[in-house]
């Protein structure tokens, strides 16, 4: 099987407190064994030197969400989608809606992944269902759409020197890897997936996301994270150990049981962020592919001052619990290399007196999290 030659991020981590070391420049970590059973450790937002700040969306009949899958700060305003795309203030004052829900050539069945080009002043929205990618202006003009390539199941985009970069989900073992030119209108193949497991359980997704100037790609069968910059560079090793899946582990029958048995907690990435001081990370923890009613998920940190890693944790807020981060949240990266952000729903927030006008109908809440430069 070809290595795949690009893949996104996460790096994340596996126990307590551990040495990382740094070779070539690169960030190399070694995990031990994963816990069976949550730990979830508190580690405190004030000792992170971290500041908190909510930001309500305002509720209208033309601007209704439910759970967020995409939070964008883009200058002025907040770009946020539930697989419709909508506009804030930065206060959280509702502008309008971007595009509209539908078959047409200029709208979108669902807004998968949205990307944005500062430059062109220009939103990219995926629509995997409808086949296409939709571009629009910042003020939700319709500019442009592109089909996209027949026999790819392409879920995750990035943008990054005038290409749009896609990644597909349809192969764990290895996916597809594409990139759209702009100005030469030219569909380059970065990397194709030449095996197919048969019936295959879906595992460590493709990430890749900008930060920084840079695109970030990593998959879960290979332990490299890259950087996307004039060249491909990596950026970060990873070794999971025994913690990650065999090819065996992921083929599954029917009832559920794999061709070989999962005999210890196996690790599933699901997000990844680096901070200029922190990298924070996502994971689920699987012991079988039998559906459960609770996903294991756990939060993970690491410190790179301190070449600390703290593999099981929740983000405590002493002042207001309420402010916590938890492992079930949701965590998106910043235009900025110091912040991260959640959402909450009001009933989330409903104790706190700052938010006493909202009730169950009201739209989430923004919340950021800044993590103040170390001196």
């Amino acid at each position: 099987m070809k290595k795949v030659l690009c893949f996104l991020l996460i790096l994340f981590c596996v126990s307590c407190k551990q040495t990382h070391v740094k070779t070539d420049g690169i960030l190399k970590i070694s995990l031990k064994e994963i816990s069976s059973s949550p730990l979830h450790e508190k580690l405190y937002l004030e000792d992170l030197k971290a500041s908190i700040t909510a930001i309500p969306l305002e509720t209208k009949d033309s601007c209704l969400l439910n759970k967020i899958s995409q939070i964008l700060d883009i200058d002025y305003f907040w770009i946020v989608a539930d697989r419709q795309v909508y506009k804030f203030k930065k206060d959280g004052s509702f502008i309008q809606r971007i595009g509209q829900k539908g078959q047409g050539p200029k709208e979108y069945i669902a807004a998968e992944q949205i990307q944005v080009d500062r430059e062109q002043k220009l939103i990219y929205v995926l629509d995997y269902f409808g086949r296409k990618l939709i571009a629009f202006d910042y003020n939700g003009k319709f500019f442009n759409s592109w089909k996209l390539p027949e026999d790819y199941s392409l879920n995750r985009i990035a943008f990054h020197n005038n290409k749009i970069y896609y990644t597909s989900f349809a192969n764990s073992v290895s996916p597809d890897v594409l990139a759209y030119n702009f100005p030469t209108n030219k569909m380059d193949t970065i990397s194709i997936h030449d095996r197919v497991m048969g019936q295959e359980a879906y595992t460590g997704e493709t990430f890749i996301y900008n930060l920084r100037g840079k695109t970030y790609l990593y998959h879960y069968f290979n332990d490299t994270v890259y950087s996307l910059g004039k060249k491909l560079s990596p950026s970060f090793l990873i070794n999971i150990g025994d913690s990650k899946f065999t090819y065996k582990q992921l083929t599954i029958t029917g009832d559920y049981t794999s061709e070989e048995p999962i005999d210890k907690p196996k690790i599933q990435i699901t997000n990844f962020i680096d901070l200029e001081n922190y990298i924070l990370m996502s994971y689920s923890v699987i012991n079988s592919w039998k559906p459960t009613k609770e996903k294991d998920n756990r939060f993970a940190l690491y410190d790179k001052s301190s070449n600390n890693m703290y593999s099981d944790i929740c983000l405590v807020n002493k002042k207001d619990p309420l402010f916590s981060i938890n492992p079930q949240d949701p965590i998106f990266s910043s235009s900025d290399e110091h912040s991260i952000y959640t959402y909450k729903m009001p009933v989330d927030l409903i104790q706190n007196p700052q938010f006493e006008k909202l009730n169950a109908e009201s739209n989430p809440i923004i919340i950021k999290y800044e993590f103040k430069q170390k001196k």
